[in-house]
Parts: structure tokens; sequence; C-alpha cells
């Protein structure tokens, strides 16, 4: 769960059809409100794009987050007494990118690149993508793929090291800089997406998008361990190396005239091969409450089941609370959930022109303002049989953006 506050958003363009200059800078913050586990997290970007001919485009791009918090690093269930304590921590990363786009009257291509680093990760990503529309531009097609070669910090345990010995990081102390007791796991990601797009009518569209990623490698949290045994041993999570993964998205938008209001309609469903399957169904709509004015309200239910391996104690006896094959899990992203979220959003747009722009320098204003509210419901995670406290979220966003 996210909240968000856009901050700015600023557009440069050059007065002609065929822009020169493009930038966004950009400031998200996200909190998650907790009385034993607070999380925030600042996200400033930027990001410059050049055309210096028409139908070519080079984009720069800089991202960070800023990261400030605390989390519990012990997962113990029910039938286990153990004291578990938020830890503090801080991080801070930062993300170069790189990219270009060719674009023609009805074909666009694009490739980026990009370069992160925090104290104990390092992510390194390519991507390609294509996009074509035909029968009069009622019609598009997007293919895309993106692969990223990831390193993770953890403690120096041997592959062969059985599971139940390995030991969490307690600090990033030492990460990538070859000390004795800190090692680099390679974390793959392959990444597919298609997308056909189909407006049937002036008023009627339609989306279909189909996703499939792949991970290999160190896909656990290095620093949060389980309780595996009823005196309370524990040990570093284990998750399998591999994971696949795959969601099929309808979207429907339909705009009654009469009501000068726009309904939207979304089904998401996705499987992966850790077992967890998941729907999600969303509904909108966006009026028009005069020629510069738009009002949006949405609401989202979200539901999944647990991945095949979870439990809530991994202490306890088959099947209901103990433990499920060789893998065990601290996260509750892998359990049993579901989740609401109502939320809405005022946008206003002002449009200008070369000759005559907004305030004698802007040929586009626009400003936004909106609130989410997010209930995530655990169904089989505890802390030592506490509930979490940290499953509400309230995610406020304004933004502001103008092109020159």
């Amino acid at each position: 769960m996210r909240c968000r506050l856009v901050l700015l958003s600023i557009a440069l363009a050059a007065p002609a059809s065929a822009q020169v200059a493009e930038l966004d800078l950009r400031t998200t913050f996200f909190l998650e409100p907790s009385a034993d586990s607070e999380l925030a997290v600042i996200t400033p970007s930027a990001a410059l794009t050049l055309t210096p001919v028409e139908g070519f485009g080079v984009t720069a791009g800089w991202e960070a987050d800023i990261v400030t918090g605390a989390s519990e690093r012990v997962k113990a269930g029910p039938l286990v007494d153990v004291v578990t304590s938020a830890t503090s921590f801080s991080d801070v990363r930062n993300v170069a990118s790189f990219g270009f786009t060719l674009t023609s009257e009805h074909t666009r291509l694009s490739a980026a690149g990009s370069y992160g680093i925090e104290s104990d990760y390092r992510s390194r990503a390519i991507s390609v993508a294509a996009s074509t529309d035909f029968l009069q531009k009622n019609t598009q097609i997007e293919l895309s793929y993106g692969h990223g070669f990831d390193e993770a910090c953890t403690t120096a345990f041997r592959s062969a090291d059985s599971p139940t010995l390995r030991t969490p990081l307690d600090s990033s102390k030492g990460c990538f800089q070859n000390a004795d007791d800190r090692a680099t796991r390679d974390v793959n990601l392959e990444n597919f997406q298609t997308a056909w797009t189909q407006a049937w009518t002036p008023v009627f569209e339609t989306q279909l998008v189909l996703t499939g990623a792949v991970q290999n490698g160190f896909l656990a949290n290095p620093y949060r361990s389980v309780v595996i045994g009823p005196a309370g041993d524990e040990a570093l999570e284990h998750h399998p190396e591999h994971r696949a993964r795959g969601a099929a998205a309808v979207r429907a938008r339909y705009y009654v005239r009469p009501l000068a209001t726009a309904f939207g309609l979304g089904v998401r469903l996705y499987r992966d091969t850790w077992d967890v399957f998941s729907h999600t169904w969303e509904l909108e709509a966006e009026r028009y409450l005069s020629s510069w004015l738009r009002i949006l309200v949405r609401g989202r239910f979200y539901e999944q089941t647990g991945a095949l391996f979870f439990s809530d104690d991994y202490t306890g006896g088959e099947p209901v609370l103990g433990p499920r094959g060789q893998y065990f899990t601290g996260d509750r992203e892998l359990s049993p959930l579901h989740s609401f979220l109502l939320g809405g959003r005022l946008r206003a747009t002002w449009t200008g022109a070369p000759g005559d722009r907004l305030g004698g320098a802007l040929l586009k204003l626009e400003m936004s303002a909106g609130v989410d509210l997010l209930k995530t419901e655990l169904e089989a995670f505890t802390w030592s049989g506490d509930q979490p406290n940290d499953t509400l979220a309230i995610i406020p966003s304004v933004a502001l953006g103008g092109a020159f």
C-alpha cells in the first residue's frame, strides 16, 4: 500500500507542434502509518526529453527513494511466545535512466536502460517496446520486453548450507565491499507484455493486456528471519529461487453523453508458480463539471490466495499451521488477503496557444488533487499471534504541471 503526494510536474515544449525539450520534475510521498512500524518514502524524480528532429526523442532521467521507518524482522506465529519488535532503518536509492524513441505516423519504437544503487541492492535493466495503430487509428497493438540484472546483498552463507542455518543481515554495512561476512546474490528478471486497445465507437473502447514475468535468483528479504522451532530458533526466510508469473486484464470505458460522464470497468486475473492466485475488480466514473474541470471517483476490490508454502507458524502441526514443504516465509504479501480501495480526484486543465499563452508564458496548465482510502484484511498473518496494525492507508495526492 502506498500514499503518494505528487508535489510538482513541469513540462517544457517549443511553440511549434514538434516538441524540442520537455522537462518533468516530480516528488512522491509514501506514508504507511502504524504504531509499531511506520514507513515513509520520499521519491523525487526528474526526466528530460530532447527532440532534435521530428520523430526522434532522447530521454535522460533520475529518481531517488529516501526511506525511513521501522519494520519487524522476526516472523513468529501464535504457537511460539516470541517477542517481536520493530527495527528502525533508513536508506537511499538512486536510479539513472536513459532511452530513445522513434515515432512515425502509425508506429512507435522505444528502448531504455537504467542503473540503480542502494546500500544493499544493485539494479540494472533494459527494455524495448513497439506499438502500431491501424484501421484509422481505432486499433493499437503494443509489445514490450524488459530484463533486469539485479544483485542483492546477504550474509555470506554457502549454497550448500542448510536453509535452517542461514542468518539474516543485521545491517547493510560491508555490502558490495568484499567484506568476509557479506555475499552478493544474483536476481534476474524477465518481463513481457502485449496490449490491444480498440475504439469500437466514438464513446466506447476496450483494452486487453497480457503480462508475463520470470524471476530467478535470491527472491527473499535478506533482513527477515522466521521462527522455525518451538524453542524460538530462527533462520533467514527461504523462498524458491524460481518464480513464473502471468496476468490478464480487461478494461472497458464508455462515455455517456447526456451525463457528460465516462464509466470504466476493469478485471484482472493473476497466477504464479508459487500458487498465488488473485483477482482484481475496479470501477470508476469521471465527469466533466465544466470544460476545464473534471472529477473522478473509483473503487477497487482485490483478493489473493496464499503461497503454497505460506504458514502463520512453521513450528505447529500439519497442515493448518505447520510447515509446508522445504520453504518458509515471513512476507505477508504471500499470505491470503483481500483489500478495498475507495477514492476520488479533481483535475483542472487550462490550454493556451502559441500566440495566446496562459499568463503570457504557458501553453498548458494542469492541477489535480485526490485521496484514496485503502484497507487490507490479512486472513492468516500475525506477529506472534498479534494482528498487524498497519492495514489502513490514507493516500492523498496533488499535482501541478505546465507546458511552455
